[in-house]
Formats: C-alpha cells, sequence, structure tokens
C-alpha cells in the first residue's frame, strides 16, 4: 500500500511535474471535457468526491489530468488513438521504488480500463450504493435507463437485438452534467448467454438536452 506521503507526490506529479502524459499522433494539448465543465450540486448523491482538472495551455504533449474527450460522437471512444507514456523522471518525489511501481500500475490499469473502472487521474469515480434512490428512481434503474437507450441505439446501427439484463457496475465523470460509462449483462438474441457489455453515455445538467449515447459493446472488445 501507498504511503500518505507517496499518494501526494501521486497526485503531485500527475498534475504538476507531468511524471506521465497521455499521447497522441499529432500531441496536441487538450483540456478537461467541455461538455462538463461546471460543477454539479448533486454530487453528493452518488457518494463521489470530485475535483476540478487543472487547465493547461497547448504544448507538445497532453498531461494525462488534463486529456480532453472531444464533443460526444456515436461509436467514438475518446481513449482511441492514445497512449500512457511515464516521464523517466517521474520517480522523484516517492519513498521507495515499490511506492513508484506501485503507482503506475495503478495508472496504467486505470487508462487500459478506459472509464469503465475508477480512475482518480481522470475524475471517474464509481457510483455506489446501486439500490438507493435517486430522485424518483434507484441509482440501479438509472444507468439501466442509460444502458438501454444505447443498446437501443447499437440495435438500430447494427441491425442487431441486444437487450439489458443487468447493471454489473458504473462509473461517472461529474460536471455540468454526468459522463457515465455502465458495465451490465446482456443478451444478444432471446435465450441467449449472457454477455457482459459497455455503455458509455452523457446526461447533461438541467435535463434541458437529452441523455447522449456514445457508445455500446462486448466489454471484451476493448483493445
Amino acid at each position: 500500500m501507498m504511503k500518505p506521503e507517496d499518494a501526494t507526490a501521486k497526485r503531485d506529479s500527475t498534475e504538476v511535474e507531468g511524471d506521465s502524459s497521455v499521447s497522441k499522433k499529432q500531441k496536441i494539448e487538450d483540456e478537461d471535457d467541455t461538455s462538463m465543465e461546471e460543477d454539479s450540486d448533486d454530487e453528493g448523491l452518488w457518494s463521489v468526491d470530485a475535483e476540478d482538472d487543472d487547465d493547461g495551455e497547448r504544448s507538445p504533449t497532453i498531461n494525462y489530468s488534463n486529456f480532453q474527450d472531444p464533443e460526444p460522437e456515436w461509436d467514438k471512444d475518446s481513449y482511441d488513438g492514445y497512449e500512457l507514456k511515464f516521464d523517466p523522471d517521474g520517480r522523484e518525489g516517492f519513498s521507495s521504488d515499490k511506492a513508484y511501481q506501485e503507482f503506475r500500475e495503478y495508472k496504467t490499469k486505470a487508462f487500459e480500463n478506459r472509464g469503465f473502472l475508477e480512475d482518480p487521474f481522470r475524475s471517474i469515480y464509481p457510483i455506489r450504493d446501486l439500490d438507493d434512490l435517486w430522485t424518483t428512481t434507484t441509482k440501479r434503474q438509472y444507468l439501466t435507463d442509460i444502458a438501454s437507450l444505447c443498446v437501443k441505439k447499437l440495435n438500430e446501427d447494427k441491425r442487431l437485438s441486444v437487450e439489458v439484463v443487468s447493471i454489473v457496475r458504473g462509473t461517472l465523470k461529474p460536471g455540468g452534467g454526468w459522463k457515465l460509462y455502465i458495465t451490465f449483462m446482456a443478451r444478444e438474441y432471446p435465450g441467449g448467454p449472457l454477455v457482459e457489455y459497455q455503455a458509455k453515455a452523457v446526461d447533461y445538467a438541467g435535463h434541458k438536452i437529452p441523455p447522449f449515447p456514445i457508445l455500446c459493446r462486448p466489454a471484451s472488445c476493448i483493445p
């Protein structure tokens, strides 16, 4: 386990020293989600403590904490085309090689899961207590509704017959709404075996804009 000072060093190396970066071929620096810039007053409903990403000036690299998701577009994963790189000097500030290695492993795992597991480096947090009430329904039902929206779009686009069966877990990135990452079990045809699926969507604050489905795919399709 990391010591408290290592956790502090972990955050500092991410946001200040830039111990690692997410790089793309063009290497143009991005900022935080343009569709999620404002803070939400409903964060406590999800038992999350969101932190604002630091804004950065354009430079040859992309700091991981400032890695921007583009405007949502169906069947476009914002992680595509990016890779995680670590600064050779990132070891500074950690109490031991072991602590730094644990940090690298944790950060790599978070990035490779593309938001579907907790990733504090991108302010993506788990949705807890799925059976607790949220507004007029439970969090589980809310996620089911959003996942069903994504499945509906998938079925229309690919002429499939996937259906949502149950929610496994969910994560979110709060801001001026929710960017939702939902893992669920599905059937690809009536009576078929259960298959783990993933869905990603944006639910905007104020509900003036309807939720927007971003992607829906079998979990096994993650590159």
